[in-house]
């Protein structure tokens, strides 16, 4: 089923522009801005898992 729907959501969007986000690309981009991420908690959902950030921006 979660295939099912990151197929539609990226045919819909566009595969371009929803991938970077299913391999994961939210930590590197917080720490590129300066940020230290850490994953809190990842939750299920029908169509795939959403994970929570906390995150904090690095000192100098």
């Amino acid at each position: 089923m979660r295939l099912l729907f990151r197929r539609t959501v990226q045919w819909l969007d566009g595969r371009r522009d929803t991938q970077p986000n299913a391999d994961g690309i939210l930590p590197v981009l917080l720490a590129a801005t300066g940020f230290d991420a850490v994953e809190r908690a990842i939750v299920p959902t029908p169509s795939g898992s959403i994970s929570i950030f906390a995150a904090e921006r690095r000192e100098g």
